[in-house]
């Protein structure tokens, strides 16, 4: 079948109802260099491995996906971290078993990895983490600690072909500042081992901060010592630029002209239907990054509602769906930015897009909760957002990384 036919049946039937040979199509057949990839865990909550949906949800990974995302953070789905505060720094021991069994099933099945994450602000690390108050150089031999422990069990420096290793260090907001050094969920305790001079050379509106977290150069050059992985970092509202997105670029220059290796930037994506976005800015902002010299990744995909502000929720979704005329308009609205997002990051010449999971109302999870923000409904059917992305992957296909 010709391409212009194929373009022709997916844009009339707007209902995305189609014949049997193009419903067999999966995101595979359209990916072409792209990574197209979804967040994945053990159990649980978009379980690959065991629990009551993991054997559905593997064959959707297997059938659509070329790579996948295992999460495992510093506190949760099976934490690197130990839950209760070690008598001293020396006898802290960090477990990998959870993130060693995910990798391993990667590498089996022949997936690219992307690892999320490492480095957080502190509501990602166990509470007494939080209320801790080590000096910078006992910080500073937790940071290459941890680091080691991950990247050398299992040999994980060379099974990974990522790993995002900070992540969200820029204050709430759209500020581009930095996160707080404190005790609060909101602040970032690796902020104490200080600041180091810009050397970004930006100057005037472009330059957002004067000074850089030292940890972050120290995590990436711990880790780069370690492995020859792709080594990423990443933040929110970032991908249609702003001056949170300045920040971020600054960051990396400051790092490239610094000598660090620092290869990806990755833009999370969590996108609201009540919300307009100018594809345009989010095409120029892609390229800008490229051109600094690393690649550009979608991290986190996934189309909700916006029930916050000043950075607390406040709404419920029954606040805002009361009807079945309303949920039309959401799915119509969610079908046309998850079909904007991905053809626009794929023609600007990203070399990943990875959603944040893939089935509505899914057990355990409590993000963007009862939003039905994914691509497939609860029974696994495939939804009109699952096929607004094949069709963005198809009219993008020619597409390849610049």
């Amino acid at each position: 079948m010709k391409k212009t036919n194929w373009f022709i049946l997916f844009f009339l039937v707007i209902s995305f109802s189609f014949s049997q040979e193009l419903d067999q199509k999966t995101f595979k057949d359209f990916a072409g260099s792209t990574i197209v990839s979804s967040q994945v865990r053990s159990e649980r909550n978009k379980a690959i491995l065991r629990g009551t949906e993991a054997t559905k949800n593997r064959e959707f990974i297997l059938d659509n996906y070329t790579g996948i995302q295992p999460s495992v953070y510093p506190a949760w789905d099976g934490g690197f971290w130990p839950q209760k505060k070690p008598i001293t720094i020396e006898k802290i021991r960090f477990s990998t078993q959870q993130f060693d069994e995910l990798v391993n099933w990667g590498v089996e099945n022949d997936y690219h990895i992307l690892h999320h994450c490492l480095f957080f602000p502190n509501k990602y690390f166990p509470k007494w983490f939080w209320k801790s108050n080590y000096s910078k150089n006992e910080l500073e031999k937790l940071l290459i600690d941890f680091i080691t422990a991950v990247l050398t069990s299992n040999n994980n420096k060379d099974k990974v072909d990522a790993f995002n290793l900070i992540n969200e260090i820029f204050a709430m907001g759209k500020s581009g500042k930095y996160r707080d050094y404190g005790s609060d969920k909101e602040d970032c305790k690796w902020m104490k081992m200080g600041f180091e001079k810009d050397l970004s050379g930006l100057k005037g509106k472009s330059k957002v901060n004067d000074s850089h977290p030292v940890f972050v150069r120290k995590v990436f050059e711990t880790a780069a010592k370690l492995t020859d992985a792709t080594l990423e970092i990443r933040d929110f509202n970032i991908a249609f630029g702003g001056k949170k997105a300045d920040g971020l670029y600054q960051l990396i220059k400051h790092l490239k002209n610094s000598g660090v290796k620092v290869d990806a930037v990755g833009f999370q994506c969590h996108l609201n239907v009540n919300t307009n976005y100018n594809y345009t800015n989010l095409f120029n902002n892609i390229r800008r990054f490229i051109d600094l010299g690393v690649e550009v990744y979608i991290t986190e995909l996934d189309v909700g509602m916006n029930l916050w502000s000043n950075g607390k929720k406040n709404k419920k979704v029954s606040d805002l769906m009361k009807s079945s005329k309303d949920w039309n308009l959401f799915f119509k609205k969610q079908n046309e930015i998850y079909y904007q997002l991905v053809k626009t990051s794929r023609e600007a010449g990203v070399s990943l897009i990875s959603d944040w999971g893939f089935r509505d109302d899914i057990p355990y999870g409590n993000w963007r909760k009862d939003q039905k923000a994914w691509m497939l409904n609860k029974d696994y059917s495939k939804k009109g957002a699952y096929y607004a992305v094949l069709k963005a992957l198809f009219d993008t296909e020619e597409y390849t990384k610049f």
